[in-house]
């Protein structure tokens, strides 16, 4: 009886899902790339660098990683949302009216932040963390969020067309040419900081110039919208021309403004909340801690890529949806995939970690328990994921601005309280109270949405 019961809820699981199956799948093609070549390029580099070094890139990283999400703020998201629902009903030029308006901002905020991080980071790098010998390098690694706001353009222009295979191209590609990079590090084995540095900027600024010239024109620039700002002296810059938005409409009762702008604060707030972490552990910590900690982050990759393989497949198929009949519909099919493939990862988390020292060395052995915790992270996320993305469907973007800000919070005081105690262990702990707070409050929000769909 068992047995039929559960070959019943795995037929009704599968069955209508095939194609969101696919195109996930699909999605975790790149997610498996970057993956593997992560690993070794991992490796290599831990072993390169050491401990120590290891941990000053980590610092490094965070200020170019930190440039390149500021620069998106939502943007990306937002627009792959309502673009995905022009191309559905066929609008194709408030589809390109969009991704302009996309790539219009991007480019402003991430040449405003890059140069806002230019100016702090001698403060930062001299009296915070008191390695004023990486300054130059910090500001040279802003570049890279420079070409990934460049490069972001034609993954959303294939992702609101669910055009996952030339998405995935792009993924693969940029991936790769970094790779290729380390590897020639490697042979020919001059391993610094300043050499791994510019490789990745070179590598980064190639691809997305090659990428750039795949997405339509029209979808980049247009020459009567541009004299139109012109004309305004740059005041409609963050504005969809009047012409088309209309044809856009709105989604779940809110404009794309508006839409745009609590994105903005949610990814402002989880983009400090994901690095409080390492800026914390950078006063707390010593720099060879922090290498330890940033090994043990390399396992969580696997489930990384699934988690961003099911956000890619997902977000512009619930997207385009309008009907609650359709929403519960998609959420009853992707919740119950979430769960099997979340307690899949649960063996991963558990087992994964404790090859630590075999892979990375015998220096990074006390990052297993580290590694363990994260992963459990990871587990969480992955199993509320179709209730977070398809919450926005329900109007919730606004209260997840706030449940954000919350978990800030929790984050940052959780940390400052433990990591003068436990070390490293306490920033992991708080990233499970994170997505445990985020997770449970989501999941009762939309249970009492469900309950008053018929």
């Amino acid at each position: 009886m068992y047995l039929t019961n559960l070959s019943e809820w795995f037929a009704e699981t599968f069955s209508g899902s095939r194609k969101g199956i696919k195109d996930t799948i699909v999605s975790f093609i790149p997610q498996a790339v970057t993956l593997l070549t992560g690993i070794i390029t991992s490796v290599l580099i831990a072993r390169g660098l050491g401990p120590t070094g290891m941990g000053q890139y980590a610092l490094i990283l965070s200020f170019s990683g930190l440039a390149a999400i500021l620069s998106d703020l939502g943007i990306g998201s937002t627009a792959i949302r309502f673009a995905s629902r022009s191309a559905s009903s066929g609008d194709t030029v408030g589809q390109y009216a969009i991704l302009r308006w996309a790539f219009r901002i991007r480019m402003f905020l991430v040449c405003i932040t890059t140069c806002v991080i230019f100016l702090i980071i001698p403060f930062i790098a001299e009296k915070v963390w008191n390695v004023g010998n990486l300054t130059f390098l910090m500001r040279l690694s802003l570049l890279i969020g420079i070409f990934g706001a460049i490069s972001s353009i034609p993954i959303i222009y294939f992702q609101s067309l669910k055009r996952f295979k030339m998405n995935t191209t792009v993924l693969v590609g940029q991936t790769l040419f970094f790779f290729i990079g380390i590897l020639i590090i490697a042979i020919v084995n001059r391993w610094s900081l300043r050499v791994i540095i510019i490789v990745s900027v070179l590598t980064s600024g190639i691809t997305s110039l090659i990428f750039l010239f795949l997405v339509p024109k029209t979808a980049i620039f247009n020459k009567d919208e541009f004299l139109t700002i012109l004309k305004s002296k740059f005041r409609s810059t963050f504005q969809l021309s009047i012409k088309y938005s209309d044809k856009i409409g709105k989604a779940d009762d809110i404009g794309i403004n508006a839409f745009a702008f609590y994105l903005v604060l949610s990814a402002i707030v989880l983009q400090v909340t994901l690095r409080a972490d390492i800026w914390l552990m950078g006063v707390y910590l010593d720099k060879s801690q922090i290498g330890v900690y940033n090994v043990a982050t390399k396992f969580t990759m696997p489930l990384a890529m699934v988690l961003g393989a099911i956000n890619t497949a997902l977000w512009p198929r619930a997207s385009s949806l309008v009907s609650d009949r359709k929403i519960k519909e998609l959420l009853h099919k992707t919740f119950r995939l979430s769960v099997l493939v979340a307690f899949c990862s649960l063996f991963y988390s558990i087992f994964a970690p404790l090859l630590t020292p075999y892979i990375f060395g015998s220096k990074y052995e006390a990052g297993i328990h580290l590694g363990q915790i994260l992963c459990l992270r990871y587990f969480i996320a992955i199993m509320i994921c179709p209730l977070s993305i398809i919450g926005y469907n329900f109007g919730l973007v606004g209260v997840y601005s706030l449940i954000n800000f919350i978990q800030m919070i929790i984050v940052i005081c959780i940390n400052l309280l433990l990591l003068p105690k436990m070390g490293a262990m306490g920033s992991a702990l708080a990233l499970i109270a994170y997505e445990l707070f985020g997770g449970i409050l989501i999941a009762l929000i939309i249970r009492r949405k469900m309950i008053k769909i018929t």
